[in-house]
């Protein structure tokens, strides 16, 4: 089974703890002025293998979770509910997506991937307003992952790779 990646890679800024975090490609939300426009084309990322997906989760041992976000992660319902079946039951999970609660709990799957992560931040991203996470609905089906990290406004990091430097986290956006 294979899903469309955009990024990966390992982060601190992208939830508590030392994270996996996993860009998946393709989103038709296309949010106005969203500051992963290049997650947005089904056409473009690469062809991931998802048992490779969990190998890496399970090489880097002092891993803390894992964070699904994108593009759009509940695109790929049946991929990421395999991914979530095979990684270490030790390892959180925090999903990103643009989808909102009402649009989810309408979908038998989707509702069964949210429930199997440790937290949903749900809702399309809206550049009107001060933070990211305005608006958004948090859904957390368990109690592991610490709350207080989501309080803190800005988290940022720098992923370089050898094409792309790409600015990650959370972190108040300026509109001039």
């Amino acid at each position: 089974m294979k899903i469309p990646i955009h990024h990966i890679c390992h982060s601190m800024a992208n939830g508590p703890g030392y994270r996996l975090v996993i860009w998946v490609q393709g989103c038709k939300f296309k949010c106005k002025n969203c500051f992963n426009p290049d997650t947005h084309d089904f056409n473009k990322g690469i062809l991931y293998d998802i048992d490779s997906l969990v190998r890496m989760s399970h090489d880097v041992k002092s891993i803390d979770g894992i964070t699904l976000s994108g593009g759009e992660p509940l695109e790929y319902v049946d991929q990421l509910l395999y991914l979530l079946g095979k990684i270490d039951s030790q390892i959180t999970t925090i999903l990103y997506s643009g989808y909102n609660l009402n649009e989810i709990l309408q979908d038998e799957k989707k509702k069964e991937l949210i429930k199997k992560v440790d937290l949903s931040i749900l809702g399309r991203y809206n550049d009107c307003l001060s933070h990211p996470y305005e608006g958004k609905t948090f859904v957390r089906s368990t109690n592991r992952i610490d709350m207080d990290y989501f309080t803190n406004p800005n988290r940022i990091e720098y992923a370089i790779n050898s094409s792309t430097i790409t600015k990650t986290g959370i972190f108040k956006t300026v509109q001039i």
